[in-house]
């Protein structure tokens, strides 16, 4: 295939993905789609195929599920764990991961149809469109291994993956520790699917915990989960390896989410002030400015639960919570 047809396919599927074309003025203003028919919590990170199909999910439990719509639910799609022992692991609470693995991001190459991931233990994955065992493509960068692989985002034009190391501290699981921001060993690297080369792309970061690539492909924006910050680095133009701060937040953001229209979706836990014990859901919406446009407080759907991302899709907010046993699903205000 010539390479000018391969460029004209990439944009036309990531043209096709990011049509807004759905009424859904039918729809309740919130659902849910329910994780317990499958045995399954804690969907992290969520994806859909260049086909709409999805979404896909990575859950508590070491599996990768896809949805199949409401009578047949959520399905088994892929693993990425070989050790993985569905006896051992099925329903798990993560508890376990070291052996059944926890995917925290995905992303579809919408040309190939292959889905890309990253396991907290098992590395930067791929998985073929018909699912099964993820093949592991790194699980370190220069002889030093990745510490807690965290969020990845998908370049369809030029077909480079991004994805981020948390840090160590995230290893922890120890919340008040990580929000403290004294680790600044986060990283992001760039993966590009024709050449297979891994290049470390920012280092020094406190906590990225989420990433998305601009619409024109000309920056990502990246969550600071432990500085409370949103950052935009440039990749190409006159400011190109720079980065800045693009917005600072009341909270902790996690993935990030390009819109159709070319804005961002960020989920922001918010702790609470004491006597409070709880922390507060928040969807932003912003822009390539730093502005935030829209903001939509989910607390009460979550019961004080932390949200992990927001995704735009068809007019639709699909909601992930690594504490929930739902994706929860938002008709878009118009």
């Amino acid at each position: 295939m010539g390479k000018n047809l391969k460029m004209v396919i990439c944009i036309f599927l990531f043209l096709l993905y990011f049509q807004q074309q759905v009424d859904c003025s039918r729809y309740p203003l919130f659902n849910r789609l329910s994780l317990r028919r499958a045995n399954a919590s804690g969907g992290e990170a969520l994806a859909f195929n260049a086909r709409g199909g999805g979404p896909y999910t990575g859950v508590a439990d070491g599996r990768i599920l896809r949805y199949r719509g409401h009578f047949l639910g959520w399905q088994d799609f892929a693993t990425t764990s070989p050790m993985r022992n569905e006896k051992a692991c099925d329903s798990t609470n993560g508890s376990n991961a070291a052996m059944c693995g926890r995917v925290l991001g995905l992303g579809f190459d919408f040309l190939s149809g292959d889905l890309y991931a990253v396991d907290t233990h098992f590395g930067f994955q791929v998985i073929p469109q018909s699912g099964g065992l993820g093949i592991q493509l790194a699980t370190g960068f220069n002889g030093a291994n990745f510490t807690y692989p965290n969020a990845l985002d998908i370049d369809q034009v030029a077909r480079e993956v991004y994805f981020t190391d948390a840090g160590k501290v995230f290893q922890t699981g120890n919340l008040a520790e990580i929000r403290r921001g004294r680790d600044n060993d986060g990283k992001v690297y760039r993966y590009n699917i024709e050449t297979a080369k891994l290049t470390l792309l920012i280092s020094n970061m406190s906590g990225p915990t989420g990433l998305a690539v601009s619409r024109d492909g000309r920056y990502l924006v990246i969550s600071e989960y432990s500085r409370s910050r949103i950052r935009r680095f440039w990749l190409k133009g006159p400011n190109a390896l720079t980065s800045e701060t693009l917005i600072r937040l009341s909270g902790n953001p996690e993935n990030i989410k390009t819109t159709a229209r070319g804005d961002f979706w960020v989920a922001v836990t918010v702790p609470q002030p004491p006597p409070v014990q709880t922390t507060a859901a928040i969807a932003i919406r912003f822009n390539g400015l730093g502005r935030v446009l829209e903001t939509i407080n989910l607390t009460s759907e979550y019961s004080g639960d932390l949200i992990s991302e927001v995704q735009e899709y068809f007019r639709r907010l699909y909601i992930a919570s690594t504490a929930s046993s739902f994706v929860g699903v938002s008709r878009v205000r118009p």
